[in-house]
């Protein structure tokens, strides 16, 4: 498979606008309240929602007060929040490489997408960068038992065999509450804190687990289609029974725990 990791993340993402919001925002919605509590009172405060998706946690800021805006790198996610919330900004942009000024923003926010990231460390210097002195970033990321995850890996290990895609940062660094405080701590961050939020997707169909990975991931989606025909419906077998030994009184859940980690800039 041709292209570098970043490549694949944006042609994945371009790809998947529509079924994202519908199937995956559920899950990661969940982790909005989390995000926005230690920011405080956000009336007035300037905010940037980086990796922003079709825009729920950009429009959650702006509910709060803050004049928010929200950039992403597919054109179609960018497309799909303006088009959902209009009356708020939202810009096709770099998160390693903001188009910002430093000293910008007064908080900056990343919702699972850190590990989409070729370069996350540059991508939290830079969230460091555009913040004000006293301005907080937050991120999250899915926790070591997240369980979809988990479920995925085993499956494709079972049945599967090995593809190549493109080389990758390490998926699960940042599920690792000591390296985001060495991350954070290394780009000038201070008052670091990092804490564990219990998020789970639920459905009454164990099949729909498939529909979650197809349309709300891509590295996890590749390595299933990357497989030959066979392979690909063995796998997915694995998965719906995983599902359904996860199912009970006709709901299937699925437990995605989740680390997020904050830091304040203390210094211009």
């Amino acid at each position: 498979m041709t292209g570098s990791f970043r490549d694949v993340e944006h042609s994945g993402w371009t790809a998947r606008a529509d079924s994202y919001d519908r199937v995956f925002t559920p899950i990661s919605d969940q982790a909005i309240p989390h995000m926005l509590a230690p920011l405080g009172d956000l009336r007035g405060k300037r905010v940037l929602d980086i990796c922003c998706g079709s825009g729920h946690m950009t429009a959650a800021l702006a509910d709060k007060g803050a004049a928010a805006e929200g950039i992403d790198f597919a054109p179609t996610m960018i497309a799909k929040a303006s088009s959902r919330y209009p009356a708020i900004s939202f810009h096709q942009g770099d998160a390693e490489a903001l188009d910002y000024p430093s000293n910008s923003f007064d908080h900056v926010v990343c919702c699972y997408g850190i590990m989409h990231l070729a370069r996350p460390d540059l991508a939290i210097a830079e969230a460091y960068r555009v913040l004000k002195p006293g301005g907080t970033y937050v991120f999250t990321q899915w926790a070591l038992d997240d369980e979809l995850l988990t479920i995925v890996s085993a499956a494709v290990a079972e049945y599967g065999q090995p593809v190549e895609l493109p080389a990758e940062p390490p998926p699960m660094r940042f599920s690792e509450p000591e390296e985001c405080r060495r991350a954070l701590t290394a780009a000038g961050f201070g008052k670091i804190a990092v804490e564990r939020i219990e998020i789970a997707w639920a459905s009454n169909r164990p099949e729909a687990l498939l529909d979650l990975i197809a349309g709300g991931t891509v590295r996890a989606a590749m390595m299933i289609e990357a497989q030959d025909p066979a392979r690909q419906v063995r796998i997915c077998d694995a998965i719906v029974d995983a599902a359904r030994a996860r199912t009970s009184a006709n709901t299937t859940l699925i437990r995605r725990p989740t680390v997020m980690a904050l830091g304040e800039k203390t210094a211009d």
